[in-house]
C-alpha cells in the first residue's frame, strides 16, 4: 500500500524524502541468534507532508511483516532486570503526576512487560494493559495483570471505559494513527486523559549521526505534528514535554460548541522541519564518507562498538565498514546474546572495567553523556573514545 495521502492531516501534497534498498527487517537493530539468519531485507522509504511537515513510511509494512519482526527481537525482561530507559521513565512519571487524577482505571496499551503497570498499581491505579509480543505478555500475567495479547484495536473495550490510557513507543508504529487515536479517545470517560509518548524525530534531526529509520517505525514525529494529531481527535492539552521523547497529556473534551480545535503546525515549525530534515541528510552523507576514514586513521587495529541497536545498523548500512569493527557491545542485558539485525555480530555485555580495549566507539545517541561516564576509568587507562555530537569527536 503506497500512501497517497498524509497520515495526519490527508493531504495528497506528499513526496519520497530517503530510499534505502535492502535494508534489514530487523526491529529495533536486535535479532535473536537462533534466527539471525533468517533477517530478510527490503525497501525502505521515507516521505514527508509538504503541508503539516510530518514523516512517515510511503510504503508501510504489513502487519503480518511487523509481527515477524516482533518475533525475531529477543525474548523481553523487566525494566528492573533491564535496567534501562530510567530516565526516560522517570520523566514521563514525573508528568504523568502533575497532569493524571490521582486514582482511576488506567489502560496501558502496549505495556510490554508490565514495568509501568506495576508503578502505577503500587500508585493506586486500577491497571490492565494491550501488547502485541506473546512473551511480553506472558511476563506481564505471571506479575498479575489483565493484559489483552494483540494489537489495540476497535471493539476491544467499550466506550468511556478509562479514567486515563496510556500510550509510550505505540503510535511510532502505527500505520493509521488517526484512527488508533480515535479509538483510545472513544474509550475514554468524559474528561480522561490519553497519555501519550512518542521518539522525537526532531532531536534525531538535529543531533543523530545517521538518523533512526527503519522498517518498524512507520510514523516519525515532532511535537506540531503530534499536538496536531491529538487536537484533531479534540483532546484539549494540557502538557507534557520534549527530550529525546514527547510526551503530550491530553483530556477529552465537549465535542459541542465548544469542540477544541484542531492546532495544525505553523509555518515557522514546518520551515524548521524541513530546515532539520536538509541538514540532516547532508551531514549523514558527509559522516558516510567520514567516518571509515577517520578510523582508518586512529584505529588501525578496529574498534569495539558500544551500542547495540538501530544506531549500529544505520552506521554500518551507510559506511559499509563491519569490517573495522571487532565487536559490538551493549550494557543492556535484554540485547546480548543477540545478533546485530542483518550483520553477523554477536551482542557482547560490555565490561567497563576491562581496558585491553584500543578504541571504543559509542554509537548511541541518547545516551552518551551516561556511557562516557561508565568509560572514564577506560579513559584514564589510555583507551580511545570515538562519538558523535553529532559530528565525530575523538577523545
Amino acid at each position: 500500500m503506497v500512501r497517497e495521502q498524509c497520515p495526519v492531516c490527508s493531504a495528497s501534497d506528499i513526496e519520497e524524502l530517503i530510499v534505502l534498498d535492502d535494508y534489514p527487517f530487523a526491529g529495533n537493530g536486535v535479532v535473536r541468534a537462533d534466527v539471525a539468519k533468517k533477517v530478510p531485507t527490503g525497501t525502505l522509504s521515507v516521505g514527508v507532508c509538504r503541508v503539516c511537515s510530518t514523516l512517515f513510511q510511503m510504503d508501510p509494512i504489513s502487519m503480518d511483516d511487523l509481527d515477524a519482526m516482533l518475533q525475531r527481537q529477543p525474548y523481553p525482561l523487566t525494566q528492573a532486570e533491564t535496567g534501562m530507559e530510567v530516565a526516560e521513565t522517570d520523566r514521563f512519571l514525573e508528568a504523568f503526576r502533575k497532569y493524571a487524577p490521582p486514582q482511576g482505571k488506567v489502560l496501558d496499551v502496549g505495556c510490554g512487560t508490565g514495568s509501568l503497570m506495576n508503578t502505577l498499581k503500587k500508585l493506586g491505579y486500577e491497571v490492565s494493559g494491550v501488547e502485541a509480543n506473546p512473551k511480553a505478555v506472558e511476563v506481564a500475567k505471571k506479575q498479575g495483570f489483565d493484559v489483552v495479547e494483540g494489537r489495540f484495536e476497535e471493539g476491544m473495550f467499550p466506550d468511556e471505559t478509562f479514567d486515563i490510557i496510556v500510550t509510550r513507543s505505540v503510535l511510532d508504529h502505527a500505520i493509521e494513527p488517526s484512527t488508533l487515536l480515535a479509538t483510545m479517545e472513544n474509550i475514554l470517560k468524559p474528561g480522561g486523559i490519553l497519555a501519550c509518548e512518542v521518539p522525537n524525530i526532531s532531536r534525531v534531526f538535529r543531533r543523530s549521526a545517521f538518523g533512526g529509520f527503519n522498517h518498524h517505525h512507520l510514523m516519525y514525529w515532532t511535537t506540531p505534528t503530534l499536538r496536531y494529531a491529538l487536537t484533531y481527535q479534540g483532546l484539549d492539552l494540557l502538557g507534557g514535554f520534549e527530550e529525546s521523547y514527547i510526551a503530550m497529556f491530553g483530556q477529552k473534551a465537549d465535542k459541542g460548541e465548544d469542540a477544541i480545535e484542531p492546532v495544525p503546525p505553523t509555518d515557522v515549525d514546518i520551515d524548521q522541519a524541513f530546515e532539520d530534515v536538509d541538514r540532516f541528510l547532508e551531514r549523514k552523507d558527509r559522516l558516510a564518507e567520514e567516518l571509515p576514514a577517520e578510523l582508518e586513521k586512529h584505529c588501525p587495529n578496529g574498534v569495539v562498538v558500544l551500542g547495540a541497536g538501530t544506531p549500529t545498523v544505520d552506521m554500518l548500512y551507510y559506511t559499509g565498514m563491519e569490517e573495522m569493527v571487532n565487536k559490538v557491545t551493549t550494557t543492556d542485558k535484554t540485547r546480548v546474546g543477540g545478533v546485530l539485525g542483518g550483520y553477523d555480530f554477536e551482542i557482547a555485555q560490555m565490561d567497563f572495567d576491562k581496558h585491553d580495549t584500543e578504541a571504543v566507539l559509542v554509537s548511541s545517541e541518547r545516551r552518551q553523556e551516561e556511557l562516557l561516564e561508565h568509560l572514564e576509568s577506560y579513559l584514564d587507562h589510555g583507551g580511545r573514545v570515538i562519538r558523535f555530537r553529532p559530528g565525530i569527536e575523538m577523545i
